[in-house]
Parts: structure tokens; sequence; C-alpha cells
């Protein structure tokens, strides 16, 4: 699990701590850490402690600030380290890195939900360049863009533990107006949802269909390793893979109204 700064804050709005509790192998970002030093939290280790902070218990009167870099001291003497505490000397082919010196496995829940961000992005970049070449709509490629822009927004965001804020799509399209939307298409599109696909429909609805199945699995995953028993993290991400499938469909509705015809 991964523990950030915005996951503190949030927390720390709603009720100030002084202690704060975290279950072994958890990964604390940069900017996490500033955090707890600046405030002077004292992290709880939940059953086994990790052997990290075995050098921590080693002065307890040393503030949280203190502590860190005196963590940071002991720990640069290592080329990389494990999550839990074990330190390598050279990096295993089956880790990688993802904060500093710190390593994880390749099969992680986090490497595993970038790698499939990542495909349905080239899945995205392929079905954009197909309909380029064979449909020819400027439209189409618009729309198709900004969804690429949107998926390369949530990956950038997801990998620097950022907030993902002020997103558009489909011609400039706030999220919750895409969200309202997919939900009425009769109202703003003039359209019906589109209740059952066949091999009638256009190509192109079908392709965009697709689309729309590879965004919902993708959502599944995201969901998968954000919400973790009562914790949910990272509600932007989990909202815009949401949002995601729903400017989908409505391209779809847009497709199967002739309006990406030349």
């Amino acid at each position: 699990m991964v523990l950030s700064e915005e996951i503190l804050k949030v927390k720390y709005r709603k009720e100030p701590f002084s202690t704060f509790e975290i279950e072994k192998g958890t990964v604390l970002t940069p900017s996490a850490k500033q955090f707890i030093a600046d405030k002077g939290i004292e992290l709880v280790f939940v059953g086994e402690e990790i052997k990290k902070t075995e050098v921590l218990n080693s002065d307890e009167k040393l503030n949280s600030s203190e502590k860190y870099e005196k963590q940071e001291n002991y720990l640069e003497r290592y080329k990389y380290i494990g999550v839990n505490g074990e330190f390598y000397l050279e990096k295993p082919e089956y880790m990688t890195q993802i904060e500093g010196n710190t390593l994880i496995l390749k099969s992680n829940k986090r490497i595993v939900f970038r790698a499939k961000v990542e495909t349905f992005l080239s899945e995205l970049l392929l079905a954009a360049k197909d309909f380029e070449i064979f449909n020819g709509s400027e439209k189409l490629t618009r729309d198709m863009e900004s969804l690429i822009k949107f998926v390369s927004n949530i990956l950038v965001a997801e990998s620097l533990d950022k907030v993902l804020e002020n997103q558009s799509l489909l011609d400039g399209k706030n999220l919750s107006t895409i969200k309202d939307v997919a939900h009425n298409p009769k109202e703003y599109l003039g359209r019906a949802h589109l209740l059952e696909l066949s091999l009638k429909n256009d190509i192109t609805v079908l392709k965009l269909n697709r689309l729309k199945a590879l965004a919902r699995e993708l959502e599944t995953f995201a969901v998968e390793y954000f919400v973790q028993g009562d914790r949910v993290f990272r509600k932007d991400l989990l909202h815009a893979f949401n949002i995601l499938s729903s400017a989908i469909y409505i391209m779809m509705i847009k497709a199967d109204k002739e309006e990406y015809k030349n």
C-alpha cells in the first residue's frame, strides 16, 4: 500500500492526530514523509515491525524529523531496500523502483495497475489512428485526442502522487457534464440509450464499444488497487475512470447518429 501526502492531509483536516497507524509494507511517498515530519506525527506500525524501523527505536527521544533524518542516513549505506525492510546490493530483475531506492515486486498491485492503464492507452492510440485513416472525421479525431490526453493525465497524476483536477473531455466538457450527458442522452443528444448492439451497427460504433468495455475493465482494476477494506484512496482517479467509460459511451451515441460522418 502507498501512503501519500494527500491521504494524510484529508485525514488530518477531519481530525488532527499526533500518531498514525500504518501496516507492514506500507510505502510512504517523500511528500508524506515530509508532512509527518512537519507535523511531528509518530508512526505506529500495526503487527510485526519492519526492519527499517529498528533504527528508530534506539532513541525514542528524537523528534519525528530527527528520526527520519537518522533513518535516511542509515539506509544510505545500502543501494536498494524492499518495502518489507530487506536490503539489496543489486536490483533483482523481478523487482522495480518506485520511490527513491525502494523496490517492489513487478507483480505488485501498483505496477499491475500502471501496466493496465498503459495497455488501455495503447488501445486508444491504435483506435485513434485507425479512425483517422479509415474514417477521416476531424471531430472524431478531436474526441479521441481528448480521451488520450485524459488517460495520459491519469498516469501522470498517479505516478507523481498529484491530485487530478480541472479535467475536460469531448470539446471541453467537465466531468460532471459528461456524466449528465451519458445518463440523459435523449435530453442532450436527441437520441435514446444504445441498449443493444449487433452486426447492423456501424464499425465505428462497435470499435468504440470495445474501448468502453476495456475502460470498464480498467475501472475494476482501479477499484481493486485503490479500495482496501473500508479504506478508499485516490477518489479523484476512481471518479476519472468512472467518467472515462461514460465519455466513450457518448461517442458511441454520436457515432450512431452519424455525427462523425464527413
